[in-house]
């Protein structure tokens, strides 16, 4: 029940977050970041992995302003003295189009990638439509 949920808790973010119009290409990049880092986490707490916290953000190798590589490091913890399996883990997340997202786990030089999550964001009209709240223009 714990993985539905988190996985749901995801979602909704990323519907929220759909119902942003981007000013520019930096709006979208940041927009896509904020999408990838919510897909992963939520990910990563659905997996009861949340020992895990973001270390680094680099583009995609292969030059795609769509694609990028997030690193995720193992916080250490003094008070139990069990470290995870894994320090680091890597996920590539990529925008296949303006509305669909994928996550792969993958391993630091991209090898063996693992699709994990794949989501298709709502139209901006289906959203709307969905939105619980509205703000009232002044």
């Amino acid at each position: 029940m714990q993985k539905i949920t988190a996985a749901s808790n995801a979602l909704i973010i990323c519907l929220g977050l759909a119902a942003c119009q981007p000013e520019a290409g930096n709006a979208q990049a940041k927009q896509r970041n904020f999408v990838c880092k919510a897909l992963i986490e939520g990910f990563l707490t659905a997996q009861q992995l949340q020992q895990y916290e973001l270390d680094q953000i680099q583009p995609a190798q292969q030059g795609a302003a769509s694609r990028g590589l997030y690193i995720y490091k193992a916080r250490l913890d003094h008070s139990v003295n069990v470290m995870p399996q894994q320090q680091k883990l890597h996920f590539a997340c990529q925008q296949t189009s303006a509305r669909k997202f994928q996550i792969q786990l993958s391993g630091p030089q991209q090898q063996n990638a693992r699709p994990l999550l794949s989501v298709e964001l709502p139209e901006p009209a289906q959203l709307k439509a969905l939105t619980a709240f509205s703000l009232n223009p002044r």
